[in-house]
């Protein structure tokens, strides 16, 4: 595997480890927790961050998102086209309740078709331009950049809501092993 895509999958695996390490033993309540009324709850940024990173890597293969393709759309009584994006905070709030556990194996099953794209993409898939409404004409490269971004900055809001709910005690990014420093809330 080349050294982007190395570098990519193992920033794409930490923040999913990071994400699982800020929802472990949250309540239900907690899980759903909103300090304002403009703000996303836990459950409903790590359902977002799986769509985002679901809807680009079926983009760049050309294929059926897993959120249709495997049933969680119908599992999950939610919108089969929706990822979140410009939702209004009464769609945040009006998510159904899904336990943290299905919301983690739904990430799971985005991620296998992320790491098997990622495993088999040659340079020129990498290069390959796609042409996006709202970024104009991006690479590949540049779409899994764009996924690692943004995962990472919704794993940061969980790990900022998990924070001020526990306490500053808490480690955040499966306990503050990333780049040797240890984040606190």
């Amino acid at each position: 595997m080349s050294d982007f895509k190395e570098s990519i999958l193992s920033g794409l695996e930490e923040c999913l480890q990071g994400l699982r390490h800020a929802v472990e033993d949250l309540t239900p309540a907690e899980v759903r927790w909103q300090p304002t009324l403009h703000t996303n709850h836990i459950a409903w940024l790590a359902w977002h961050t799986a769509r985002a990173e679901d809807t680009w890597i079926s983009r760049m293969q050309e294929s059926s998102e897993v959120w249709n393709a495997e049933g969680w759309a119908d599992r999950f009584q939610m919108d089969p086209v929706s990822n979140g994006v410009d939702h209004t905070m009464d769609e945040v709030r009006a998510m159904p309740d899904i336990p943290l556990t299905e919301l983690i194996a739904y990430f799971d099953a985005v991620r296998a078709v992320t790491r098997n794209y990622l495993a088999h993409a040659t340079d020129t898939d990498l290069a390959r331009e796609y042409q996006s409404s709202r970024l104009g004409t991006v690479t590949h490269a540049w779409i899994f950049g764009h996924i690692l971004v943004e995962i990472s900055e919704h794993v940061g809001q969980v790990e900022l809501l998990r924070g001020m709910m526990r306490g500053v005690g808490w480690r955040g990014m499966a306990g503050g092993r990333r780049s040797g420093h240890s984040p606190q809330v």
